[in-house]
């Protein structure tokens, strides 16, 4: 004789009901703990970003402070072989630059985590093949993200300055300090990088924060505008810009309006 097990049905009773377990959330919440972030170094919370500006070479001596703090370095573009070569080695590497770039990285150091959008030329990942690279993923509007389907990906601005800003977000820092991110030319007018790198024949507009008056190319008054679109977005951070650029005229004038803390 066979005997038929009817299947065993399991229940499930949730512990507490919406109402307190909400209300737990707001009590934990107004305690002001730390939050589980992830984190691919040890650091105090705080984000160095190292841009290209004309400032840059001013703030060797501020940004080696910074490191010795304990804060990582993360160089943007052409700020990394400058760094290098001023004896700081930084704690990470970010482009999203879909170019080649040879005169970027010539000096790659081995303790440096290379943060690599998935769009950044296959030169750049060759180059830096023997290194410890983590890549991710730039999203955007574009069809090119349709390659990477079904994938994290992390928003932000058009420059790599600013995706950087979301990318240590998204690794769980809160504070941010700017080294060389103008997003303006020097006073010149001209000069749009720390290597005397010109803006050349074109349109140099002028940007108007308060009543300061900046000059930029099209591509860093882009940059300025959706600084500020990424700055309403992340009210739980703080951004610090140094120097007397764009950027910090920027901050400074939100502050001023009670716009951001």
């Amino acid at each position: 004789m066979s005997a038929v097990l009817k299947p065993l049905e399991v229940r499930v009773v949730q512990a507490g009901t919406t109402e307190s377990n909400s209300e737990n959330i707001r009590s934990a919440l107004a305690r002001g703990l730390p939050e589980l972030a992830p984190a691919v170094c040890s650091h105090d919370g705080t984000f160095v970003i190292v841009a290209s500006g004309p400032s840059l070479p001013s703030f060797v001596q501020d940004i080696r402070a910074e490191q010795a703090k304990g804060r990582p370095i993360c160089a943007i573009n052409g700020a990394y072989d400058f760094l290098v070569e001023n004896g700081i080695t930084p704690n990470f590497f970010l482009t999203v630059d879909p170019r080649p770039m040879p005169q970027n990285v010539t000096k790659p150091q081995q303790e440096t985590v290379y943060l690599l959008a998935s769009r950044v030329n296959p030169e750049v990942f060759d180059r830096l093949k023997d290194h410890k690279i983590m890549l991710w993923h730039s999203w955007s509007r574009e069809p090119e993200c349709d390659a990477w389907k079904g994938k994290f990906g992390i928003g932000g601005g058009t420059t790599s300055g600013l995706r950087a800003v979301n990318v240590g977000y998204v690794l769980g820092f809160r504070k941010f300090v700017m080294y060389g991110m103008d997003s303006c030319l020097a006073p010149d007018r001209d000069t749009k990088r720390f290597t005397g790198e010109v803006v050349g024949p074109g349109l140099v507009i002028d940007v108007r924060v308060g009543d300061r008056t900046f000059y930029c190319n099209g591509a860093l008054a882009q940059q300025a505008n959706e600084f500020q679109l990424l700055y309403q977005g992340m009210p739980d951070a703080t951004i610090d810009a140094k120097g007397d650029g764009l950027i910090a005229a920027i901050i400074a004038e939100r502050r001023r309006l009670g716009k951001h803390a």
